[in-house]
């Protein structure tokens, strides 16, 4: 949670420095995603990865500048994935469905291609940071599952990533669409290497 803090406070003081010389736009947003959890192992080649789908909830903050923008956010995400093996665990049929509760800050930058009262076409990317809030991961050995005591996980508190997309305004609605790369491994195993990926689409309603 210290790194949770950390950040929101970063995005604040940027954001209050650039708000001065700015107009400001406050916003709720929506939306749903399909992610993926990308699995590797150590000499195991089969590993199968599937996409899940999920939601979002939150508010974002839009910095105004003539040309460019600056677009911190706040929200709760539902995401996760799933792999599946036949050579594991001695060529039993293993299957991991993993569903992560997160509550992630994006700091996109973005650049306006049409900047016009009615309507908006812009561009933007930007680093995004991820703090799991809670999982559920379940593990079946040919489809019997696991007990509670066998399926724990261990994962790393953050995810770190980069979001790219593009977004369109019409008064005072917005919807963008983006793509996220987790960058860093998210697992505590050193045989194992997941990291997320994350295609998602949100509608959103400024307030003001």
């Amino acid at each position: 949670m210290k790194k949770l803090k950390l950040f929101l406070l970063i995005i604040f003081l940027f954001s209050y420095n650039s708000f001065s010389q700015s107009t400001l736009s406050l916003g709720l947003k929506v939306g749903f995603n399909s992610s993926k959890m990308t699995n590797e192992f150590k000499n195991v080649s089969d590993i199968a990865n599937q996409s899940k789908t999920g939601y979002l909830f939150g508010v974002f903050v839009r910095v105004n500048l003539p040309v460019i923008y600056l677009q911190p956010e706040l929200y709760y995400t539902k995401k996760g994935g799933s792999f599946q093996s036949a050579t594991l665990y001695a060529n039993q049929v293993y299957t991991q469905q993993t569903v992560l509760n997160t509550i992630d800050i994006p700091l996109l930058f973005g650049i306006k291609l049409i900047n016009l009262k009615v309507i908006n076409l812009r561009l933007m990317a930007g680093p995004v940071a991820s703090f799991i809030i809670s999982k559920n991961i379940n593990k079946q050995l040919d489809g019997v599952e696991l007990s509670t005591s066998l399926s724990s996980e261990k994962l790393k508190e953050a995810i770190w990533g980069i979001q790219a997309g593009a977004g369109i305004d019409v008064l005072n609605f917005s919807v963008d669409v983006r793509y996220e790369w987790g960058l860093n491994n998210i697992s505590e195993y050193s045989e194992m290497n997941t990291k997320t990926r994350l295609l998602n689409v949100s509608l959103g309603l400024k307030i003001f």
